[in-house]
């Protein structure tokens, strides 16, 4: 009898429920986030004979029991908050409490199965994903240290500001002369807060550019080996590789390039009705992934020799807007992309990149 396990993970505990194949709830257990724990209810699994896991939150706080489960050779599935919240919505059931929670994730793994994405703990992938997301933090707090800097300096009556605030060589200006200015201004109280606003806001966009740097030599290193032929895409820089790997994750769980494109948030959603046939935006999927298809379509755009331009414009001469024919775009380079991390994964699969946590 097929047995499917349910997991709402939380900070301190989770919660494990196990289901039959006809949704009949077999056994409920609250378990606490330790090895004990996870022993426990991996017992209660191989009691029940369970080897498929459906856990929301693999990535976060449920990926200790995640790597647990994958290093005894079950199937662990990672279920979008998403389709358990719309699971709950179509229930007859009121209410929601983490049993609930945990009965929606074990009955979406036996709706969605063969749908849903395999957790399968790659160290390479992981400190991928981790550094690209690292980096992104960084250069976000270095626009805001920009924009505070320009509202300072704006509030001070300098409308002369260099174009770029992030470069090294406006920073060092702007520290010398706002220093300067401050010891004209010290009797001025209001006027003297803007100048430090200014001066605090140079020197994080100076940290801020260190860690940048830092953190892109990271990721120069750990893509070095095994993205040749990702980067040689035009368009892909270490950076965009990196946030191609990291966030797509194990390329297996895709059948083909359409199912990588549906997971970009670049494939259309069809809304045909009658005679009516139609397609309408994509606003799902994984939208970092979407946003670097984009960054990867504005660059062959911009190439005039470029076939990814060649095809944007047989796109607008059919008549098609600009956001159109970029969707259009985006749609190939999805497949494009999904063959050549096929290959980026089967380097990874060679090396045995296994995450370090799993042994």
């Amino acid at each position: 009898m097929r047995i499917v396990a349910g997991v709402d993970c939380h900070k301190g505990s989770h919660t494990v429920v196990f289901l039959t194949a006809v949704g009949v709830p077999v056994e409920c257990l609250v378990i606490p986030t330790t090895e004990a724990g996870f022993e426990a209810a991996l017992a209660a699994g191989d009691r029940l004979g369970c080897q498929e896991w459906g856990l929301e939150g693999a990535g976060c706080y449920g990926f200790g029991l995640a790597v647990y489960a994958a290093a005894r050779g079950l199937t662990v599935l990672e279920v979008p908050g998403l389709l358990t919240k719309r699971h709950r919505r179509q229930s007859s059931r009121r209410g929601k409490s983490d049993e609930t929670d945990a009965v929606a994730i074990a009955e979406v793994v036996l709706r969605e199965g063969p749908r849903l994405s395999r957790f399968q703990p790659c160290a390479t992938q992981r400190a991928m994903r981790l550094r690209y997301d690292q980096r992104d933090r960084h250069v976000r707090a270095r626009t805001a240290a920009a924009n505070r800097l320009r509202m300072a300096a704006v509030l001070l009556g300098v409308m002369t500001l260099p174009r770029s605030l992030t470069s090294a060589r406006a920073i060092r200006m702007l520290l010398e002369s706002a220093r300067a200015f401050r010891a004209e201004v010290t009797e001025h109280p209001a006027a003297l807060a803007l100048v430090d606003d200014m001066i605090d806001a140079a020197e994080d966009i100076e940290r801020l550019n260190a860690k940048i740097r830092a953190t892109e030599r990271e990721l120069q290193a750990l893509v070095r080996d095994v993205a040749d032929e990702l980067v040689a895409l035009r368009g892909v820089s270490v950076v965009t590789a990196a946030g191609l790997i990291g966030h797509a994750g194990a390329i297996t769980n895709y059948r083909n390039g359409a199912a990588f494109a549906a997971k970009c948030g670049a494939a259309p959603v069809p809304c045909s009705s009658g005679r009516r046939v139609a397609v309408r935006l994509n606003t799902g999927g994984d939208r970092q992934l979407n946003r670097l298809l984009h960054v990867i379509a504005m660059a062959q755009v911009l190439a005039a020799d470029h076939p990814g331009r060649a095809y944007y414009d047989r796109k607008r001469a059919e008549g098609k807007t600009h956001p159109a024919a970029m969707r259009c775009l985006k749609r190939q380079l999805a497949t494009v992309v999904y063959y050549r991390l096929r290959q980026v994964q089967q380097r990874l699969d060679a090396e045995g990149a296994t995450d370090v946590t799993a042994a």
